[in-house]
């Protein structure tokens, strides 16, 4: 794979898995995953979005809404949403992922609790600061009492809090 441009082994990896596996499989899933991933980091977005959100509904068909590729794809996807602008959307597709993550991981898992951190952070720039902020506390509150104050997450929802009260 080029260190310049992995699009088109990432794009040959899928096919070779899809002629090997079926469309279906979870390698396959994991492998379109990766492609949207790249398309993204390439500054394709458009292609990247239309990637992933193929990628996310087939995840969600086969493997379950709530099954760890199809959370993976819908963060990439969010991702991509927040960099093409269309934080409305992105927002949306977090909070369904905070949800999905719960159901999934539980409420205290650190990967729950980052979906949380970053879901107050599109609501914070999409204007609505007061419910971002109450988010963000309550997130912190609950990442520092179960993973720690010196947690990777529980410092990045303490500075996002900061940057919201404009303390930081």
């Amino acid at each position: 794979m080029s260190a310049e441009d992995p699009v088109p082994a990432r794009r040959a990896a899928v096919a070779a898995a899809v002629e090997r596996l079926g469309a279906d499989h979870r390698e396959v899933l994991e492998l379109r995953n990766a492609l949207g991933f790249a398309l993204h980091r390439a500054g394709r977005l458009e292609e990247a979005e239309a990637e992933l959100r193929a990628a996310h509904a087939d995840c969600a068909r086969v493997l379950g809404p709530t099954d760890g590729t199809t959370l993976l794809g819908q963060r990439f996807l969010t991702a991509v949403l927040v960099d093409a602008g269309d934080l409305a959307e992105a927002e949306r597709l977090q909070r369904e992922l905070v949800e999905a993550s719960v159901t999934a991981l539980g409420e205290h898992a650190p990967a729950t609790l980052g979906s949380r951190v970053n879901h107050a952070v599109l609501l914070h720039r999409l204007g609505r600061r007061d419910a971002a902020e109450r988010q963000q506390r309550s997130t912190l509150e609950v990442c520092a009492r179960v993973l720690g104050a010196d947690h990777p997450i529980t410092s990045g929802c303490r500075t996002s809090l900061e940057v919201m009260q404009g303390t930081s």
